[in-house]
């Protein structure tokens, strides 16, 4: 299953990619492609190659772009799906409304998805029923980082 999921992780290299700067959000949306995978059959080696090889290709399509483009991926836990796109951007300034931290390796987008036994599910017993308290705000902030796997494919 891990092979079938990296012919398709490789097969973002050759999609029709747009690069529209006026609106990065649209961009990274219109670029957006999601893969399923089955928990029980996945191995992070061969997908981990395709990531690596899809940057590799995509900088040698877009490394004479006019400004920057990073082509990135990241585990999306909620729909438990790997999802990869590109934006007009730099690594750090990719268009998530949360924490990420970019990284230079897919080991630790892969790690996630290695370690989630039901793709797009929560189990019962991790919920928990949330106070009045809690439901009006924390007294700390508390923020959660994810990893995106990025690569920047502009010189």
């Amino acid at each position: 299953m891990s092979d079938g999921l990296a012919q398709f992780v490789l097969s973002f290299a050759d999609e029709e990619l747009v690069l529209d700067r006026r609106d990065v959000d649209v961009e990274a949306r219109g670029n957006l492609m999601a893969f399923g995978f089955a928990p029980e059959s996945f191995d992070v080696r061969p997908v981990g190659r395709a990531l690596v090889a899809v940057g590799e290709r995509l900088r040698a399509r877009f490394g004479d772009a006019a400004g920057p483009v990073t082509f990135y991926a990241w585990y999306d836990e909620q729909a438990g799906q790997l999802r990869c796109s590109v934006a007009s951007v730099e690594p750090d300034d990719l268009p998530f409304g949360s924490c990420f931290r970019a990284v230079d390796d897919p080991a630790p987008v892969l790690a996630l998805m290695a370690a989630d036994v039901q793709p797009g599910l929560v189990p019962w017993g991790d919920l928990r029923e949330v106070s009045a308290e809690e439901a009006a705000g924390p007294d700390e902030q508390v923020e959660y980082s994810f990893p995106v796997f990025a690569v920047k494919l502009t010189r």
